[in-house]
């Protein structure tokens, strides 16, 4: 974790001339302030990624990395704001956590126009962005370069299996949306055996949301995240497991989308499960598969943890939560940083990015 900690270090000389140059914009989505735009509301999807309290800690967060924040509550506001601005006055470094929209596309709307604009941002660019969505897509592209991933497949609610492929019965599946993230769409009843009841399940609910869905092997044992830093190259932090009713080893349970809105799940280094091969094996599946995505400035993969010690991708998230619960400030408190070096540290690599 030594080259981790040196890294961070050697961003503060890039974080300070960033200060003297730049006010950090920051687009989030709230459930109060989001909807409203021009005395009309704004579509949404169903169950989407709101920040609520949570804005005010990463607000603070950036602050006392010491830089003078704009927050801006829609990406439409933010977007009117600046075609108002003559460019030789556009001081803007964007921190971006946008997300508003019903469409599959929605969080690559604000790096689109910043690169038009030629706006430095957080994050991936849009293709990465959307592609760290299609859950289906990455899974396949990261299996054909040899990940290890579940075995999935995809219903659709006009062509039904996709290539007519689908689970063995008796196999152990989870049901997932197909483009979202952040736990969004999943609850206890999405772990199921496949057969003829839960064939009829998977039709009913694709029609009914009039979308296609994400079915893959579940895999029973541990979870963890790895944050992802990234330079020159992906440097994987110290893998995260994540607890659930206070057990490491959460079994047949996952992390809900209840677990998710409500912070109920806790964290703790993964080492004390797993010997040192297997958390070296998994930092460096997190770094190729950042590598092989292209993630920029920083980013989080997710991995489930068989009984045996063997992980399965899960998850790709381009721009993670980095709240005060979350597995990027337990990563960074674990190593002795404050909370908004977590920030400094963001800003700094996506600025080498862009």
């Amino acid at each position: 974790m030594k080259e981790i900690e040196n890294l961070i270090k050697d961003l503060k000389p890039k974080v300070e001339s960033l200060r003297a140059n730049f006010n950090v914009s920051l687009l989030t989505n709230t459930r109060s302030k989001t909807r409203e735009i021009n005395n009309s509301l704004m579509s949404y999807s169903t169950n989407n990624e709101f920040f609520n309290q949570e804005f005010e800690e990463v607000l603070t967060g950036i602050q006392n990395a010491g830089f003078f924040v704009e927050p801006f509550f829609n990406e439409i506001e933010f977007i009117l704001t600046t075609l108002k601005e003559s460019s030789y006055r556009n001081k803007r470094f964007v921190y971006n956590l946008s997300r508003n929209g019903q469409h599959t596309g929605k969080k690559s709307l604000i790096p689109s126009f910043c690169d038009l604009m030629s706006i430095p941002y957080t994050g991936s660019d849009a293709l990465v962005i959307s592609f760290s969505r299609a859950k289906y897509m990455y899974t396949k592209y990261l299996d054909n370069h040899g990940i290890k991933v579940p075995n999935s497949w995809v219903y659709d609610p006009v062509h039904t299996w996709l290539n007519g492929a689908q689970p063995l019965v008796e196999t152990n599946i989870i049901i997932k949306p197909m483009h979202e993230s952040a736990s969004i769409g999943l609850s206890k009843s999405s772990i199921k055996k496949y057969n003829q009841e839960s064939q009829l399940e998977i039709t009913r609910e694709s029609l009914e949301k009039n979308t296609p869905l994400l079915v893959q092997e579940f895999i029973s044992g541990f979870e963890c995240e790895v944050p992802l830093l990234i330079s020159s190259k992906p440097y994987a932090m110290n893998p995260v497991g994540i607890s659930i009713d206070g057990e490491n080893h959460v079994g047949q349970e996952i992390l809900t989308y209840a677990h998710s809105y409500s912070d109920s799940y806790g964290f703790y280094s993964l080492d004390k499960e797993f010997p040192k091969s297997v958390v070296e094996k998994i930092r460096s599946t997190a770094t190729q598969i950042g590598r092989l995505v292209g993630l920029k400035g920083y980013g989080r993969v997710d991995f489930r943890i068989n009984n045996q010690g063997v992980p399965y991708l899960m998850d790709i998230a381009a721009s993670p939560y980095t709240t005060q619960h979350s597995s990027f400030a337990f990563a960074y408190e674990q190593l002795g940083l404050n909370y908004h070096d977590i920030y400094s540290s963001i800003i700094a690599l996506s600025a080498n990015s862009n």
